[in-house]
């Protein structure tokens, strides 16, 4: 009896000691930090950092009203009309860290965009993308105000675009095998760098370059694909006690999943407004400004999108 209350003791006074100790030491954020500034997580852009996270994206997004000249059949234009295209995107990844310096991610996201009425659901189609990736994310470089990562990754997705003008262009123009609905598969493979600079525990700077190669949604074409950009940021919270950050960034890209079929280049213009109280998870609201090229208007449409962002980390 005498042994299990002197054991009792004794496990409760180290554990005591262990709080004591504790109490005198910062406890790491799990958030990515340096210099005891936090950085943001941005969507369209991988985070430098190796760390055990899930991240959730839900986005809507709209064009500005576009002046459509007409359904060209053969020679003959039928009418014009003007309408708007409608932007929804979703996304779910989740990595898990394996040490200090490797990490693998997992992700799901699906992106889809549709005519807010019948003339624009005509003329542009109904568009999806949905797929994943898988990759890995190794650590090149971390000093005291500076992180460095590389990352290899192989993304699978499935493209499903139904286009009711380019069924009856094709029956006319006697295309073999004329379908209302396509679906093409792509894969391809890359990697990029990326990174992360604390100025102050206020000001931090952001920055990634991306390269990959392989299917474009263009059924038997391949192509390569680019990202670059910079995120800048502002957090409150270490000097003024108030738990609130901002961030802007650029980047230039030609993913095939924010350009679609119609291939060519866009340029993303983001700002973000998040939570910075936590060392366990993000919360904000992204606003994202960029222009795509649409089969249906001339120009290049602008596009305002806004998205819930949050991520967790274990």
């Amino acid at each position: 009896m005498k042994k299990l209350i002197y054991t009792t003791l004794i496990i409760l006074f180290c554990i005591s000691a262990a709080d004591a100790q504790n109490e005198g030491k910062d406890i790491p954020r799990k958030v990515p930090t340096l210099y005891g500034h936090t950085f943001p997580s941005l969507d369209h852009s991988k985070s430098s950092f190796i760390s055990t996270s899930l991240k959730a994206n839900l986005g809507f997004g709209i064009t500005s009203p576009l002046k459509i000249s007409g359904l060209k059949i053969g020679d003959h234009e039928l009418y014009s009309f003007e309408g708007q295209i409608l932007f929804l995107n979703m996304e779910v990844e989740y990595q898990q860290r394996f040490n200090k310096w490797l990490s693998m991610n997992i992700s799901f996201s699906m992106t889809g965009r549709i005519g807010t009425d019948m003339s624009t659901i005509l003329a542009d189609g109904v568009n999806t993308i949905k797929g994943g990736s898988i990759g890995w994310l190794f650590r090149i470089k971390q000093s005291k105000r500076f992180n460095l990562s590389g990352a290899i990754d192989l993304k699978n997705y499935t493209g499903s675009f139904i286009s009711v003008s380019k069924y009856f262009e094709d029956v006319i123009n006697d295309v073999p095998n004329p379908r209302v609905v396509n679906n093409v598969p792509s894969m391809s493979i890359g990697g990029g760098l990326y990174g992360a600079y604390a100025f102050s525990p206020v000001f931090g700077l952001q920055f990634h370059g991306e390269y990959s190669y392989g299917e474009s949604f263009v059924r038997g074409s391949s192509d390569g694909f680019f990202s670059v950009g910079f995120l800048g940021d502002a957090d409150f919270m270490p000097v003024h006690n108030v738990p609130v950050g901002l961030a802007f960034g650029y980047t230039f890209s030609s993913a095939p999943d924010i350009v679609t079929t119609e291939g060519g280049t866009a340029g993303l213009i983001t700002g973000k407004v998040g939570y910075t109280g936590s060392d366990q998870f993000e919360l904000g609201i992204q606003y994202t400004y960029y222009n795509i090229k649409l089969e249906s208007v001339e120009n290049k449409a602008s596009v305002s999108n806004f998205l819930l962002f949050m991520k967790f980390y274990f």
